[in-house]
């Protein structure tokens, strides 16, 4: 008998929150908030965009430095020297002692 009160209280629950759904001023206030947050969502889309277009505006080449070529060793001189990678170190095989004082 007692699984069936969660149950009735659930049920009650929801007929009450479909009641207050269902009334004028909470649709009102759902359409406002839902008005509200497509306002922010535009405004943020439309700075994003600005950003996105200033950003757009320092990162292109300008004219200037496209007429002038650039002297093949300022390029060269510009390029970081080649690295080496590190050798593996190599895991050390235990020493002949060191196993018969394990076991």
């Amino acid at each position: 008998m007692f699984p069936l009160f969660p149950f009735v209280a659930g049920v009650l629950t929801g007929a009450v929150a479909l009641r207050l759904i269902k009334t004028d001023k909470t649709k009102a206030g759902l359409e406002k908030a839902q008005d509200t947050l497509r306002d922010a969502t535009v405004s943020s889309l439309e700075a994003i965009e600005h950003a996105s277009a200033r950003a757009r505006k320092r990162l292109a080449p300008s004219e200037v430095e496209e007429a002038a070529p650039v002297p093949e060793e300022t390029v060269e001189a510009a390029k970081p020297a080649a690295r080496k990678r590190a050798p593996r170190a190599t895991k050390a095989a235990p020493a002949a002692g060191e196993e018969e004082s394990a076991s």
